[in-house]
């Protein structure tokens, strides 16, 4: 009767408080194998060929290319005439050899039985046109033989200049307000890849709507000391499906927004990223100081995952592994508003962030409420808006924090001032070894903002049923309850949004009060099998939370989520 009579205070509660519910995308993308039937099939043999292939076939037409040949140049698939939508094929003469529908390609075993294209120039291996139209390539292998800039690679005092090419595949939609006009591209089962010493500065560009990458490999995408992205999406209102793929790029492996002009009419929309494999891999960290380049640095690094501008996404079954301090601080995932890049009309809104890990990161989130780089002042003249982030829900997530990291701060999760309807739940924040971490949750509030008058820093945020490998932490003096009234007091009442967290006390730490239903202990946690991966609490055993369930991390959601063959070896570090 008791623990009734308490689930329906906090309820009445919650209902006060108006806990913010993110929407999911209204719109998902069938990228179902259904290949031609009744089209011209034609056989490209060398690169004359499937110039004359993409300029020649119709929709419902089906291009061939040999396994193992090569096909050098700047291909373009141009805008054809499709009041039926159907489909062009390009793929693999081999493709019975590859992975069925549903499977990702692997390098080792399924690059020889591709063909390759490649840009031997810094332009793109493969443009489509403004117009271009339900494309589908499959089983491709697309690089780059870039002999630019002359005498490449050389190096310029420390740092090495490669080879390179702009990007492999580009959706050459037009810009400055321009409509959408690029439609259906679908990448699958393919091979982009830049290489040690060339560089390539984004694997795909995507702007187009209907756009999917499923079950590919993108790597080693990297340039100098620049940005680059293994997929980049900016210009286009969606929707979108990036699904169990590997991507490695150095900045940041996939980003949304960040480019397009002032005028830009789209925010990314309606977008899918399920079961992939964001990566970076150790060797290219140097050790470096924070803020610095390395001198034997080759590229910069920065995040796996960036929303400079996109709403309605949902972001679940990823393992998000490897980030370290060097261009930025090393945060695996950003929710970083940016209307001075990516056009006046940018918003980060409604993004579910739901049942992924992030494995060996110096840091787990970092959020923006709105864009602290519009205006003249910094260099951004046209930016009239700052733009949002609201309605944020990042749930059941796994954050496991590197102690190896160049970093020193190790925060899970970083809320800045002013961060609107926001909700934190079910995540387990710590570090790999289970040493201390930095904190699990900062308050961050900038340089110019003081602690006094004690006024709420956050709006609507809200904290539930994590599991917290220290006690939350913020810029303000004030710690416990006194510091979450400071740090996330409005609305009332506080109770609510602060509630079903567990917090390890390690020694040296003061033991702060904090609302009821928070549990804060200096016995070290134990998780139910951390030498397969399960990281589910099991001591404490705290269940005096929101929805009855255990703090932290739910196993058996994860595990679905994931898959098993990501699960593999997620407690290796464990200990050590």
């Amino acid at each position: 009767m008791k623990k009734l009579l308490i689930f329906v205070l906090l309820f009445t509660a919650l209902a006060q408080a108006q806990m913010p519910v993110a929407a999911l995308p209204e719109v998902y993308i069938d990228t179902t194998w259904n290949p031609p039937t009744g089209g011209v099939t034609w056989k490209a043999h060398t690169s004359a060929d499937l110039t004359n292939a993409f300029t020649s076939a119709v929709p419902g037409d089906t291009i061939i290319l040999d396994a193992g040949s090569v096909y050098s140049g700047n291909f373009t698939l141009p805008a054809k005439a499709n009041p039926n939508n159907l489909w062009i094929y390009i793929e693999s003469s081999a493709l019975s050899k590859l992975p069925p529908p549903g499977m990702r390609v692997n390098p080792s075993t399924d690059a020889p039985n591709m063909p390759k294209i490649v840009t031997p120039n810094t332009n793109s291996a493969i443009i489509i046109a403004p117009g271009g139209n339900h494309y589908r390539l499959v089983g491709l292998e697309i690089t780059s033989t870039s002999n630019q800039p002359t005498g490449c690679p050389s190096r310029l005092g420390s740092t090495l200049v490669n080879c390179y090419s702009a990007n492999l595949i580009y959706c050459n939609q037009a810009q400055h307000g321009a409509p959408i006009s690029t439609d259906s591209v679908t990448i699958d089962r393919s091979y982009l890849h830049g290489s040690n010493t060339q560089d390539v500065g984004e694997g795909v560009i995507g702007n187009a709507s209907h756009f999917a990458v499923i079950e590919s490999y993108i790597s080693d995408i990297h340039h100098s000391t620049s940005d680059s992205q293994a997929i980049l999406i900016f210009y286009t209102p969606g929707p979108i499906k990036i699904v169990d793929n590997y991507l490695s790029a150095t900045t940041e492996d996939v980003m949304f927004g960040g480019a397009g002009y002032f005028d830009n009419p789209y925010v990314p929309s309606d977008i899918e990223i399920r079961r992939n494999h964001f990566f970076k891999p150790l060797s290219w960290d140097k050790a470096g100081d924070y803020g610095t380049l390395p001198p034997n640095n080759q590229w910069v690094e920065k995040n796996n995952l960036e929303f400079k501008s996109a709403q309605r996404a949902i972001v679940t079954g990823n393992v998000m592994e490897n980030t370290w301090v060097s261009g930025q601080t090393g945060t695996s995932t950003l929710f970083t508003i940016r209307t001075s890049q990516s056009g006046n009309i940018a918003v980060v809104d409604d993004i579910t962030f739901q049942s992924n890990v992030l494995k060996n990161v110096d840091a787990g989130f970092n959020t923006l409420d709105s864009d602290d780089q519009c205006g003249a002042q910094y260099g951004y003249p046209n930016c009239t808006n700052p733009g949002e982030s609201k309605r944020i829900y990042i749930d059941n997530n796994l954050v496991m924090m590197n102690p190896a990291s160049d970093g020193s701060h190790h925060w899970g999760l970083t809320i800045h001032q002013n961060l609107t309807d926001y909700r934190f739940q079910h995540n387990t924040f710590l570090m790999s070894d289970l040493s201390t971490c930095g904190a699990p949750i900062y308050f961050e509030l900038p340089q110019q903002t003081g602690c006094s008058p004690p006024t709420s820093v956050t709006h609507n945020v809200w904290v539930n049923d994590n599991v917290m490998c220290r006690q939350a932490q913020g810029d303000c003096a004030l710690e416990g309850t006194a510091g979450l009234t400071q740090d996330m007091g409005d609305p009332a009442p506080l109770a609510p949004r602060y509630y079903g967290n567990v917090m390890f006390v390690p020694s040296g730490d003061s033991m702060y009060s904090w609302p009821a239903n928070n549990y804060a202990t200096m016995v070290p946690f134990t998780y139910v099998s951390v030498g397969v991966g399960n990281f589910q609490l099991a001591t404490p055993d705290w269940t005096d939370t929101t929805d009855g369930k255990v703090s932290g991390v739910g196993w058996p959601s994860l595990q679905v989520a994931l898959g098993n063959q990501f699960l593999q070896g997620l407690g290796e570090e464990v200990g050590k």
